[in-house]
């Protein structure tokens, strides 16, 4: 028999033999649908075979993602069938694609081809790679706006659920960054007004609870948001930087690898109470102004870590409540792209990209049910110091997406590119339930989500 006590399952002695039988017939009906091979690999530095540690190797055919622990080694299970895979490699100083032929047996040497010099922290013009990034960020007040100013903006949300594409959210939202300078450290505040929006049909999901917000997204702008950022100067002595010489600018490009965190919570809004240390790593760089250490451009990559394993007793710290049915979720990868841009002699954010991976298993049989890409883009499209008297009661913490028409006529062509997938690959992901135009109309006399109270209680909490 078994029995629900206290969110786990209890198994009496009794019927241990009904229910091996019973999983083994499970996994025999199961198993040519879940048939996989191992691939296994080391990465290696061409120059002098020393192991190359926390490199990101993604598989073109699946979009499996993983990382090499310390030892340089990683592991990818490839679908039973699969004539060959493609890997494409990313470490310090190097990024690359290779490709390998079934079958996949033992361990594969892969050599690449890594400038000793692009991993150390050598000096330029008498700074260190860490110096002129600790310079970059104390100039953040002098270099970046600080006063306010609205920024004329387009954002978009959009999920891929399961290998396919859900949840398309588009909006064009005036943008306050009520700004001040404060003993030189620029104090910010958001503030949103709606224009327009628009979205697809909705699909309730435990990562969509109708967060359709920049608010969100912005709050992460490492320049504005110094504190929780990657950027804060009292997480660098975890970090390693390095120049890149292999890219030839005119900027200073500065990588970074960060081996024991990362600052990405990758959707999970009480990720600081739960005990998720040593979950994942990050990587990333920054272009930084020659002349004037502005920060132009900040790129941050987080990779859960290979032989991290979660809590299950006898508090599991990746719990969570969706629809009255209990998960676990696991953290895949996430992206984050920021780009800034001179305007009157002061740096403005011009782009924010965000991207993050989870999966969510059943408990006891450990099944997994879903797998869920959520991506944020944010543009900037002009600036001004004024906006119009409609505006001005319209503003608010975060963006209020409260249902409004929808105006074909202001929708016409394209907006803002897409930024992580293709956009006829979306798009005929989502005519699959009708014509785009028709799904816009409807989601417009939709108004129950508003009445919802959200149905994620992270810890079980409600």
């Amino acid at each position: 028999m078994v029995k629900k006590s206290g969110g786990y399952y209890l198994v009496h002695h009794a019927n241990i033999p009904f229910l091996c039988l019973l999983v083994g017939i499970c996994l025999f009906v199961y198993a040519p649908a879940h048939a996989q091979n191992i691939f296994k690999g080391v990465l290696l530095n061409k120059i002098d075979s020393s192991i190359i540690s926390y490199a990101a190797i993604n598989v073109k055919e699946t979009g499996q993602g993983v990382s090499t622990g310390a030892d340089g080694v990683f592991q990818l299970t490839v679908p039973k069938g699969s004539k060959q895979i493609t890997l494409t490699i990313s470490a310090i100083g190097c990024k690359t694609t290779v490709t390998y032929k079934a079958p996949f047996s033992a361990t594969q040497k892969i050599y690449l081809d890594v400038t000793a010099n692009t991993l150390q922290e050598f000096a330029v013009k008498g700074l260190s790679a860490r110096e002129v990034v600790e310079k970059a960020v104390a100039s953040i007040p002098f270099n970046d706006a600080d006063t306010s100013y609205f920024d004329y903006s387009f954002y978009r949300r959009y999920q891929k659920l399961n290998g396919r594409f859900v949840n398309l959210f588009e909006a064009c939202p005036a943008v306050m960054f009520r700004l001040s300078n404060d003993q030189h450290k620029i104090i910010a505040k958001e503030a949103y007004a709606v224009n327009e929006l628009r979205r697809s049909n909705y699909h309730p999901d435990i990562m969509n609870e109708r967060e359709d917000n920049p608010a969100d997204l912005l709050i992460l702008n490492p320049v504005y948001h110094l504190e929780e950022s990657s950027l804060n100067p009292e997480k660098f002595p975890n970090y390693q930087f390095s120049f890149d010489t292999t890219v030839k600018s005119h900027d200073y490009v500065i990588k970074y690898v960060c081996n024991s965190f990362s600052t990405d919570i990758h959707g999970i809004g009480d990720y600081a109470e739960r005990d998720l240390k040593g979950e994942e790593w990050e990587a990333g760089e920054l272009v930084i102004d020659r002349a004037t250490f502005a920060i132009k451009q900040f790129h941050r990559k987080s990779i859960r870590h290979q032989d991290y394993g979660y809590k299950r007793y006898p508090l599991p710290n990746n719990l969570t409540i969706y629809d009255h049915h209990k998960y676990f979720f696991e953290f895949v990868g996430g992206d984050m792209q920021v780009e800034y841009a001179q305007r009157n002699g002061k740096w403005y954010l011009k782009k924010m990209c965000r991207q993050y991976t989870n999966e969510y298993y059943l408990p006891v049989f450990d099944t997994k049910e879903y797998t869920i890409t959520d991506n944020f883009e944010w543009y900037s499209d002009s600036i001004s110091r004024y906006t119009t008297k409609d505006y001005i009661d319209k503003f608010y913490p975060k963006l209020a997406t409260a249902i409004h028409s929808y105006d074909t006529i202001f929708w016409t062509g394209n907006k803002a590119p897409f930024y992580y997938f293709n956009k006829e690959i979306i798009y005929n992901d989502l005519v699959r339930e009708g014509p785009l135009d028709e799904q816009f109309t409807n989601e417009t006399k939709i108004d129950e989500y508003v009445k919802k109270p959200a149905k994620i209680a992270l810890y079980g909490k409600k």
